[in-house]
C-alpha cells in the first residue's frame, strides 16, 4: 500500500509540488506578519502593497473587467524586466523558495528586487506568497483594468493556490482543477457575489501531457458549473502548479462594513472548526502504516478516516455558490441603506487558518473579540492529534467555514438559512471593548486545540498596538 503511496509523493516531488508539507500547519503560505514586515522595509518603489484578503471594483453597466498577465522569473534578476501595462491594480502571488523565505535578508532583497522592477505605478491589495523546497522562484501580476460608466454594483477580485488536495491521486488527475476552482470561488461567495463569475486560471507542469490535462480539466470543471473561463497558457517555469485569479459581481453593498461594527454584535461561525484533521490523520497513516494501530488504540478507525479523507475532498470540489446567495439576502441594494437590524455587517474568511482567522479578525477590525466557546468537529480526534503534536493546532476546517459579524437582531435569520445549505452554523461569542485588537478566549478547551508553546498560541494570545 505505502510503496504506491510513496511512489506517487516522489512523483508530485520531482515536478516541483509540495504534497505534504502542509499537514502540520495546514499551509504552505508565507507568514502573514513576515512578509508584511518585509513589504513594509522596501522603500521608494512604485509598486504600493496593502496585504488584504480581497479586492474590489466598481461593476459600470455593461462593461467587464480586463485581465492583463505578467509573470516574473524571481530565479533569474536579469530577465525580471518585462513590459509594464499601466493598469494601476493587480493581484499577485509569488512563490519563494523556503531557505529564502525563511531568511529576513534574502527575503527583503528578492521582494525588493521585483517590486523596484515595475516602473509604472501599481496598487495591490490580494497577495498570496508560498514557500516551495523547488529552486524555481517567480511572481505572477493580474493587473485588472475596469471602464467607466454608470456604477451598478460591484465586481470582487481573489486569486487561489492550491495546497491541499488528494495527493492519492496522479499529478494529471481533475480532482486538483476542482480543487482549484472552487477554493478560488469561495471568497467571493463570501462576499455574497451570484454573478459572473469568472477563472482565470495559473497553471504549469514539467510535461506537455499534464498540462493538457489540466486544460481539458479546467474547461471541463467550469463549463459543468456555467462559469465562464479565460484560457490562458501556462507559466512555463516547468513545475506542477495550480491556481487562479477569479472575479464575479454583486449588485448588492459588500458585506465588509468593518468601521460599523459596535459592540456586542454576534460572532457567528457558519460551520464548525477541525473539519480538515481527518484528513491529516488519514495521510499519517499512509506515510507510517503504525499509525493505523497506534490511532485505532485512541478509537480512530482506518475505515472511519477513509470515509472523512473522501467528504474532505468532496468538500473541497465544491463551489459553494449557494453561500453567496445567502450573503447576498442579507445586503443591501447597491448604494441602498444598510440597516444593522436586518444585514449582515461584516464577514472574514476562516478556513484553514482556524481559529487564527479570529485573531486577525480582531486586528483587522481593532477590537477586542470575546470567543464563549470553539465548536470543533471531530472533537477528540482533533483533541488527540495536538496531544500526540501531529498537528500544531485542531481549528482549520475546510470550504464553508468562515465568520459572520451582525446584530442580534437578525443572527437567527442568518443560522437557520446556513443551516439550509448543510452547514452547522451558531453563535460562538461577541465584538468586546472598541481599540483594543484582543482574541478573548474564554473556552477552557482552548487548550486541548492549540500546542501551547506553538507560534500561533502565541499570535493568538498577542495584543496588537494600533499605529
Amino acid at each position: 500500500m505505502n510503496t504506491d503511496f510513496w511512489e506517487n509523493i516522489y512523483k508530485y516531488k520531482e515536478y516541483g509540488f509540495e504534497p505534504l508539507n502542509w499537514l502540520s500547519t495546514f499551509s504552505n503560505e508565507i507568514d502573514s506578519d513576515l512578509l508584511e514586515f518585509s513589504l513594509n522595509k522596501i522603500k521608494g518603489t512604485n509598486w504600493k502593497i496593502t496585504p488584504d484578503w480581497i479586492d474590489s471594483f466598481y461593476k459600470s453597466e455593461g462593461k467587464n473587467p480586463e485581465i492583463t498577465r505578467r509573470i516574473y522569473n524571481l530565479s533569474d534578476p536579469s530577465i525580471i524586466q518585462q513590459s509594464e501595462t499601466g493598469i494601476k491594480k493587480a493581484l499577485a502571488i509569488i512563490q519563494i523558495n523556503k531557505e529564502i523565505a525563511d531568511n529576513q535578508e534574502k527575503r527583503l532583497d528578492i521582494l525588493s528586487n521585483l517590486l523596484t522592477s515595475i516602473k509604472s505605478k501599481c496598487i495591490t491589495r490580494k497577495i498570496t506568497a508560498i514557500n516551495t523546497s523547488s529552486k524555481k522562484q517567480f511572481a505572477v501580476l493580474d493587473f485588472i483594468e475596469t471602464r467607466r460608466g454608470n456604477k451598478v454594483g460591484y465586481i470582487l477580485a481573489n486569486n487561489y493556490i492550491t495546497q491541499i488536495t488528494d495527493v492519492l491521486c496522479s499529478p494529471e488527475s481533475e480532482i486538483h482543477c476542482k480543487v482549484t476552482v472552487s477554493g478560488v470561488i469561495e471568497n467571493l461567495s463570501l462576499l455574497g457575489c451570484t454573478e459572473e463569475f469568472k477563472i482565470f486560471p495559473i497553471y504549469d507542469a514539467p510535461k506537455e501531457e499534464i498540462l493538457d490535462n489540466m486544460r481539458q480539466n479546467f474547461d471541463s470543471f467550469t463549463l459543468s458549473n456555467n462559469v465562464y473561463m479565460e484560457d490562458y497558457s501556462s507559466l512555463k517555469i516547468g513545475n506542477l502548479f495550480l491556481g487562479a485569479t477569479a472575479t464575479a459581481t454583486t449588485h448588492r453593498e459588500i458585506p465588509t462594513r468593518y468601521n460599523e461594527i459596535e459592540e456586542e454584535m454576534n460572532i457567528i461561525i457558519t460551520d464548525k472548526f477541525g473539519s480538515i484533521i481527518p484528513l491529516s490523520l488519514f495521510l499519517l497513516t499512509r506515510i507510517n502504516e503504525e499509525n493505523i494501530s497506534i490511532f485505532e488504540k485512541q478509537g480512530i478507525f482506518i475505515k472511519e478516516l477513509e470515509n472523512e479523507k473522501d467528504n474532505i475532498i468532496n468538500n473541497l470540489c465544491h463551489p459553494r455558490f449557494e453561500l453567496g446567495k445567502i450573503i447576498n439576502k442579507y445586503c443591501p441594494e447597491f448604494e441602498g441603506k444598510f440597516d444593522k437590524s436586518s444585514h449582515i455587517t461584516a464577514v472574514f474568511p476562516i478556513l484553514t487558518q482556524g481559529i487564527l482567522a479570529i485573531k486577525r479578525l480582531a486586528d483587522y477590525i481593532g477590537s477586542e473579540i470575546i470567543i464563549d466557546r470553539i465548536p470543533i468537529k471531530n472533537k477528540e480526534m482533533s483533541t488527540y492529534a495536538v496531544k500526540a503534536f501531529f498537528v500544531q493546532h485542531s481549528t482549520s476546517s475546510l470550504n464553508g467555514c468562515h465568520a459572520i459579524i451582525a446584530s442580534k437582531e437578525c443572527t437567527d435569520s442568518i443560522i437557520q438559512d446556513l443551516k439550509k445549505i448543510h452547514l452547522a452554523p451558531e453563535v460562538i461569542g461577541k465584538v468586546g471593548k472598541k481599540d483594543k485588537p484582543f482574541l478573548n478566549i474564554r473556552d477552557t478547551d482552548i487548550d486541548k486545540y492549540i500546542i501551547r508553546k506553538s507560534k500561533i498560541y502565541k499570535k493568538i494570545r498577542s495584543y496588537r498596538i494600533k499605529g
